[in-house]
């Protein structure tokens, strides 16, 4: 159970108006109250009580099952606590399941985890990578602390080898993207018909040939980052579907860095992992200097 001390209160208050200046929407107080996971001070709430300082509030998170198929192999646990698991995602894994591939995902693995570990939880991504995208993935292990998550916010940064230099080299990228026509996986930039895409990025290291770029995302679009440097003239080495022709490869985007903010206590988790060993043995081929470079972000 997660639970916490009311401490920031300066008068009277009912749970539902201080659950709201915590980032809990009305809709979202109503699902956890019906589902009984709201506690004060170890009593199941009834009603919309008012709060006093020093009361406990608690959230219990129900059991869940999930229909992925359990498989057991390597997963890289970055952190985990009895609402979030946060896994490193190696490059070529598909995050979930599809109509076409039911196993070999890294929600499988997530799923034989929790067999493994007797946790009876569901696997809801909070946030997704590509197949060829190496990095953090977060899991919400409850529906209902998935639906609080995706209220509050999440700075999720990258790291990517792009062909050419990038001018400027720092900068935000505002151009809208959409389906490309024909196509149900290509995206393209669209002013007419685009949705609105942002995406700022510093040049981190560059010899000209190749460059290491940091991304953040303003936006969550399908291939964004791909398709944001494709429109600068410098796609992602590898990215043979926005950058030169041929069979899919490995593109070399790398998700290093996750901020999220915590329902109810607001905390701020940050978590960093290094870059993958092709990224690194691509820039000592390429004889790109990167030196301190994770020391600095």
């Amino acid at each position: 159970m997660k639970e916490f001390l009311v401490t920031d209160l300066t008068t009277k208050n009912n749970i539902k108006n201080f659950l709201a200046s915590k980032n809990i929407s009305s809709t979202a107080y109503k699902k956890l109250k019906m589902a009984n996971c709201l506690t004060i001070n170890g009593q199941q709430l009834q009603h919309n009580i008012t709060l006093q300082a020093g009361d406990k509030v608690g959230l219990v998170l129900p059991a869940e099952t999930t229909t992925i198929i359990p498989e057991q192999g390597a997963l890289e646990i970055i952190y985990e606590d009895d609402a979030l698991l946060l896994v490193n995602k190696p490059a070529p894994l598909l995050t979930h399941p599809t109509v076409q591939c039911a196993t070999g995902t890294l929600a499988n693995l997530v799923a034989g985890y929790y067999v493994a570990t007797h946790q009876q939880c569901g696997i809801h991504p909070i946030s997704r990578l590509d197949r060829n995208t190496s990095g953090l993935v977060l899991f919400a292990k409850h529906a209902l602390y998935h639906h609080l998550m995706t209220q509050n916010r999440i700075k999720k940064e990258y790291l990517g080898l792009v062909h050419g230099e990038l001018f400027p080299a720092t900068g935000i990228i505002t151009a809208p993207l959409a389906r490309k026509p024909g196509s149900i996986i290509e995206r393209e930039v669209n002013f007419d018909q685009g949705q609105n895409a942002k995406t700022s990025y510093e040049t981190l290291a560059t010899n000209q040939k190749i460059s290491l770029v940091r991304f953040v995302l303003g936006t969550g679009r399908t291939h964004q980052i791909r398709v944001h440097c494709a429109y600068l003239h410098c796609p992602l080495w590898g990215d043979n579907l926005y950058g030169l022709s041929g069979p899919q490869t490995r593109h070399m985007l790398h998700a290093f860095k996750l901020t999220m903010v915590l329902p109810f206590t607001d905390d701020t988790l940050a978590f960093t992992i290094p870059l993958p060993n092709d990224m690194v043995s691509l820039m000592e081929n390429e004889k790109l200097c990167y030196n301190n470079i994770m020391k600095k972000i």
